[in-house]
């Protein structure tokens, strides 16, 4: 259940703005599950809000929901075992979150699994929990394709596109990171990556107290971890409001490198996809020569980048995932 308090992790909302909008709400008589489900232009008129303000507070609202349906898992892995805690000290801490974040790089990161992943070369998924079928297949393909290049695969092990990155790459036997919203002692690992994982190709890692739950200001703030993480973001699908339309604007802000997956056709469910093209996106487009997505653009991007060097796949670190 959301909290007013959690309005406070909103961009645009200072403490004036928080301690209006909560006098608001109590001559409203309007419970907060009931503001955040809102339309952003009512929620302007009826709050005196900025229009930015207000979408940001209703894209708050929209994941808040998704995530909240998503908690529910199949399969269960206790990663309260083998936790390795890094700090900025630590040289194993990643050098992409210092170098992208700068002082608002996590104080702790919480990792299980192979550290080796951390100095790979890797592209961050995003998309639709409710995905097009079309969709799906572009992501097993692209993230198929970015295994073959001995890249890794950096996701948010949503339902949707990041389980469908996370295990085609699995199933590649590449490597892939899962960065929670959540901390690392309440995840549960989906059944159908448990059944393609295997001990040298995975690391999960949270930048949250351990035994903290899930929250809507932990999954926007995972989402800049994983942009900050990736040599580049592949946008799958994304409509014109929500998490994924949220993360596609945070890496334009972070001027990192984004590709999005351009359709044939215009459609409520991927709208977001044009409105980032126009702004400078590169684009995805399937080859009509082999029917696969073309991702020589982003190979190019990735490979120009000075990090960026050809290796063998990392060394397995000790790892249990039984």
């Amino acid at each position: 259940m959301p909290s007013l308090a959690q309005l406070q992790s909103i961009d645009g909302i200072g403490p004036k703005r928080y301690e209006k909008i909560c006098n608001s709400l109590r001559q409203e008589k309007m419970s907060i599950e009931r503001f955040l489900k809102l339309e952003a232009t009512e929620i302007k008129a009826r709050f005196g809000l900025p229009i930015n303000v207000a979408r940001n507070i209703h894209e708050f609202g929209s994941q808040l929901t998704t995530e909240v349906q998503e908690k529910p898992l199949d399969s269960t892995i206790k990663f309260t075992d083998n936790i390795i805690t890094l700090t900025k000290d630590d040289s194993r801490y990643p050098k992409r979150l210092l170098q992208q974040l700068g002082d608002r790089a996590p104080e702790k990161i919480y990792a299980w699994g192979n550290l080796g992943l951390l100095n790979h070369p890797g592209i961050g998924f995003c998309g639709s929990r409710n995905v097009s079928v079309t969709g799906l297949e572009a992501t097993k393909d692209i993230a198929e394709q970015i295994a073959g290049q001995d890249w890794i695969v950096i996701s948010g092990h949503a339902r949707g596109v990041d389980t469908t990155a996370h295990k085609a790459a699995l199933v590649q036997d590449a490597g892939t990171i899962i960065v929670l919203p959540q901390g690392i002692d309440t995840f549960k690992l989906r059944a159908e990556l448990k059944a393609v994982a295997k001990k040298k190709n995975l690391l999960v890692i949270s930048e949250f107290p351990r035994k903290a739950g899930w929250n809507a200001g932990y999954a926007m703030q995972r989402n800049k971890t994983i942009i900050a993480l990736s040599n580049a973001m592949m946008l799958i699908e994304s409509r014109l409001e929500g998490g994924t339309f949220s993360a596609g604007k945070s890496a334009l802000q972070m001027k990192h490198p984004l590709f999005v997956v351009e359709y044939e056709t215009t459609e409520e469910n991927n709208k977001g996809n044009r409105y980032f093209l126009q702004r400078g996106a590169g684009s995805i487009k399937k080859s009509r020569q082999t029917g696969r997505a073309n991702i020589s653009s982003l190979i190019n991007t990735v490979e120009k980048s000075s990090e960026v060097k050809r290796e063998s796949k990392p060394k397995q670190l000790a790892l249990n995932i039984d």
